[in-house]
């Protein structure tokens, strides 16, 4: 695996010894002669010739390259109009970008293995107009490289911006060339933790993980003693000691509290609704198992998804075991790749790809030309791009099949356990019933979408209508939807038939719930009535006695 780390140089003095340090012979000497094309410097040891892996970029010398780091500054200074000594005179002035690039040994790379790997990060990052010096050390018990890059532009004398993404660009760039010549890639656990993300970003990806903490132990403690243990193994600390209930994740980087009235307004999560809500459930996964029902059920929502387009071999660029890496624009004259966790990939066997993202997933585009113009994307981004490229169908799963699914599952848990008579299960009820609703409302919305569809599918046809009249009305019918008569019809028939695929799944997943929440109501009617079937104890005394 592949792990990257920055320093900023800032004198002159450091600009020296480090370029010293990391060219040390007694590191970046190996044991054989390497025949590349980067010239790599070769010395004799024990009369042998032998290369030292060091190499340079827009460097004449590599043994002399702070003398041409510094002229290169010097004629910045002098085209700049600053002193031609500015760099001693400033003292928080970057002169370098010290990048540490450092291996595993599982990975079983090659010491010029990794250096390549090196040198093509660098100059993608750098975009190849800048100076740098790269030597890999083979001293310790990894390989690993030190880059040194100089902070001023070999073409146009200004400094290179290490901004707020650079870093994130930079581990981007190294995992693709580390991916694609073997090496293992660390896998980001959290789908949205970006860490140039504001703040107040992270913040809600907590609140997110608390909420779904929060709502499994809801439905599985049955007192609050029980819901406080199963908390600490759900790794959630739970505070009840003051106005507010206040949680904090013992197992993510989360620094303070929160507060339940900012996870829902309505007070779900506060003292007094947790009692109310566990005071009715019954049968409930127990402590020694919750973590791991916990971990099941997150892992089976993270298999879900809402998206699933087909890729055609030709925007594949590369394919390695962790992905695949596709080709695409991403904006005007912006083009580039973006990783594909083979997680989300299924290869068909023409060659084809399936790929299965949510809209709310997030992706890297990486432009090899320009890393400037790398940046997330979202997954719906993504996807319309690829489908728009491809011209395939984008097959969308509506979200509420997943919920009903959930539902579902809920209730046939509930129902093996002989739990139908109970508060748990009447409250899995209501939910079934909004839940319902909210699906037909779902459909209906997804009905007037056809319809507005086709609306403008027939409008963009009409207006090469032989008939003016037709034409005309064409025109004012796209104008009120605020439709371009440029648009292509096969664009709209296209999103006219995923949008009916869609529906149609929906559709006959909420026929399947109805017929199950019927032989819900089934038990229930037969429940009540044995409620109100009155028992031997109830019947009067005379007729007990009788």
């Amino acid at each position: 695996m592949v792990v990257t780390k920055v320093k900023q140089i800032k004198s002159v003095n450091k600009l020296s010894d480090g370029l010293k340090y990391i060219e040390d012979g007694a590191k970046t000497i190996g044991t054989e002669l390497i025949d590349s094309n980067l010239n790599f410097p070769v010395k004799m040891i024990g009369g042998q010739p032998v290369s030292q892996l060091v190499s340079g970029n827009l460097v004449i010398d590599v043994e002399s390259a702070y003398s041409e780091f510094m002229m290169l500054k010097q004629l910045a200074n002098l085209e700049k109009g600053r002193p031609i000594n500015n760099e001693e005179l400033l003292k928080n002035d970057v002169l370098a970008h010290h990048v540490i690039q450092s291996f595993s040994p599982e990975d079983n790379l090659t010491p010029e293995q990794v250096h390549e790997i090196g040198r093509k990060t660098a100059l993608e990052l750098t975009g190849g107009s800048h100076q740098f010096i790269i030597a890999t050390h083979m001293d310790k018990g990894h390989l690993h490289n030190h880059i040194y890059i100089n902070s001023t532009n070999s073409i146009t004398l200004n400094k290179f911006r290490w901004q707020k993404g650079t870093k994130k660009a930079l581990e981007q760039i190294s995992d693709k060339y580390a991916d694609l010549a073997g090496a293992k890639i660390l896998e980001h656990k959290n789908q949205f933790g970006h860490k140039e993300y504001s703040a107040y970003q992270k913040e809600n990806i907590f609140k997110l993980e608390i909420k779904s903490r929060l709502e499994f132990l809801l439905k599985h403690s049955t007192s609050l003693a029980d819901f406080q243990e199963k908390a600490k193994a759900l790794g959630l600390a739970v505070d009840f000691s003051g106005k507010y209930a206040k949680y904090k994740l013992l197992d993510k980087e989360q620094k303070r509290n929160t507060r339940d009235s900012t996870l829902s307004k309505k007070g779900r999560y506060s003292l007094e609704q947790i009692e109310e809500r566990i005071a009715k459930n019954e049968i409930v996964h127990p402590l020694e198992s919750i973590k791991d029902e916990y971990d099941k059920e997150q892992a089976e929502k993270a298999e879900d998804f809402e998206i699933r387009v087909k890729i055609e071999p030709w925007q594949v660029e590369h394919e390695t075991n962790t992905g695949i890496y596709l080709q695409m624009q991403y904006g005007i004259a912006n083009q580039g790749t973006v990783k594909i966790p083979s997680r989300l990939v299924d290869k068909q066997e023409d060659g084809s790809f399936d790929i299965f993202i949510k809209k709310s997933d997030f992706f890297y585009f990486i432009n090899p030309d320009n890393s400037t113009s790398n940046k997330f994307m979202k997954g719906s981004t993504l996807i319309n791009q690829l489908a728009y490229e491809s011209g395939e169908y984008i097959l969308t799963k509506n979200p509420n099949i997943s919920k009903l699914d959930l539902l579902v599952k809920e209730y046939n848990y509930l129902v093996s356990h002989g739990v139908s008579e109970s508060d748990q299960f009447y409250e899995l009820r209501d939910r079934f019933l909004e839940q319902i609703e909210e699906t037909q409302e779902s459909l209906n919305r997804l009905d007037e979408k056809v319809e507005h569809l086709n609306k403008i599918a027939s409008a963009l046809e009409d207006i090469s209508s032989d008939n003016p009249i037709d034409a005309k009305v064409a025109y004012q019918i796209l104008e009120e939807l605020n439709i371009s008569s440029s648009v292509n019809p096969k664009e709209i028939e296209k999103q006219v038939v995923e949008v009916s695929i869609e529906r149609k799944a929906l559709k006959e997943k909420f026929d399947s719930i109805i017929k199950d929440f019927t032989q819900y109501e089934k038990l229930e009617r037969h429940a009540e009535a044995r409620r109100q079937s009155p028992t031997l104890d109830q019947k009067p005394k005379d007729e007990v006695e009788r």
